[in-house]
């Protein structure tokens, strides 16, 4: 490839990444969507000018691992420890999670499917009760710990089933233990050091929490590269640890969040859109899509069902649909489904057409369902 096709590829994304979220806003979708859609509009299903290179490869690898970061940071335990819920949350999960393996084993597909169909859109789940105004409602925060308990086990579930030996797998524990260690030194250092902790929150020139935190992240990718394990497991416990560590560094994450969605993680989901043939996905691929779909809700409405003595049947059954959203992290798992050959190109593309319009749909019959929630009106 050419620098000068080098050089458009790259303009031509960052525009994508600029005027994404302009749009998104209007059209009142979430950014990912659209940078997805975009990928495809210009990728290789209509326009095919996003050319790929070596470098572009690697931006979008650091796009997905910077990802999985953030998703580790967004993890509240103290929310989650705190939840009255918090065992029938565990319940919730773990009947979810059967259900979808059962799905999967009677469709005779992988059970790469099952940890997808589990998996929840943390993010698509606050934005929707903070619009309704109920986050910080017993019902708001059931549904935030439901899905951080969900985000969490299907990352690491994630993380497992790429995993092809059992050494691998001792050695993704082996990555869990260098965790715990990391967060009982990172107490010590607290303790000891609070001058020099407290620079990492501060607006220094040098940004030295900045720095330090993304010095935690390689370290754990690298660790778990050298270990022959997924790297998103090493990011997104790293981000784990600094949730937990660093509990309220607002400024010091609005930074990180900034370099992530600023600029790395666009680049992940436009590449991922732009290498999406929807053309290949054909017939088969639309059956896939409606029938993931479908079991999509199921797998999250029945086991909702625990809550009705809670919360009644019509808001138990709402949370259902919100907990069956999908996004950055389903995208996340079809691209390395795809590099590790565990799912084909066709499948790729059912799969994140399904992610869309799940993340666009589940909300939607959420507002509808939910008893409180009344459309404003012009």
């Amino acid at each position: 490839m050419s620098e000068a096709e080098q050089f458009t590829t790259i303009a031509l994304i960052s525009v994508i990444a600029f005027i994404s979220p302009i749009i998104a806003e209007k059209i009142r979708v979430p950014a990912v969507v659209l940078e997805i859609t975009l990928g495809m509009v210009f990728g290789v299903s209509f326009l095919n000018v996003i050319y790929s290179s070596g470098w572009l490869s690697f931006l979008s690898l650091f796009g997905l691992i910077f990802l999985m970061f953030l998703a580790g940071l967004e993890i509240d335990a103290e929310t989650v420890l705190r939840s009255g819920h918090l065992k029938k949350v565990v319940v919730f999960f773990a009947l979810s999670l059967s259900l979808s393996a059962a799905f999967t084993i009677l469709a005779g597909l992988s059970l790469f499917y099952a940890i997808i169909l589990t998996n929840v859109a943390v993010g698509v789940v606050v934005s929707v009760l903070r619009e309704i105004g109920i986050e910080k409602e017993d019902f708001g925060q059931l549904n935030i710990v439901a899905a951080l308990v969900s985000d969490f086990s299907t990352m690491f579930l994630l993380s497992i089933y790429f995993l092809t030996g059992y050494l691998q797998i001792a050695f993704a524990f082996a990555i869990i233990l260098v965790f715990l260690a990391a967060y009982r030194f990172g107490k010590l250092v607290i303790w000891y050091f609070p001058e020099f902790i407290s620079k990492w929150f501060s607006d220094e020139p040098s940004e030295i929490g900045v720095r330090g935190s993304l010095a935690i992240m390689i370290l754990f990718v690298g660790l778990s590269s050298f270990l022959g394990v997924e790297a998103i497991l090493g990011a997104f416990l790293a981000g784990v640890l600094l949730s937990i560590t660093f509990r309220g560094g607002k400024k010091l994450y609005d930074k990180l969040y900034g370099m992530g969605f600023g600029f790395f993680i666009p680049i992940f989901f436009i590449k991922t859109g732009s290498e999406l043939n929807i053309a290949q996905a054909g017939v088969v691929g639309l059956g896939l899509i409606l029938l993931l779909l479908a079991v999509s809700f199921v797998v999250k409405a029945i086991p909702s069902l625990i809550f009705v003595p809670n919360f009644g049947l019509r808001r138990a059954v709402s949370m259902g649909f919100l907990q069956s959203t999908k996004l950055s992290l389903t995208i996340a798992g079809v691209a390395i489904g795809v590099t590790s050959g565990v799912i084909s190109e066709p499948e790729a593309a059912a799969l994140v057409t399904f992610t869309i319009v799940s993340c666009l749909l589940s909300p939607t019959l959420f507002r509808l369902l939910y008893p409180r929630y009344l459309p404003k009106t012009r």
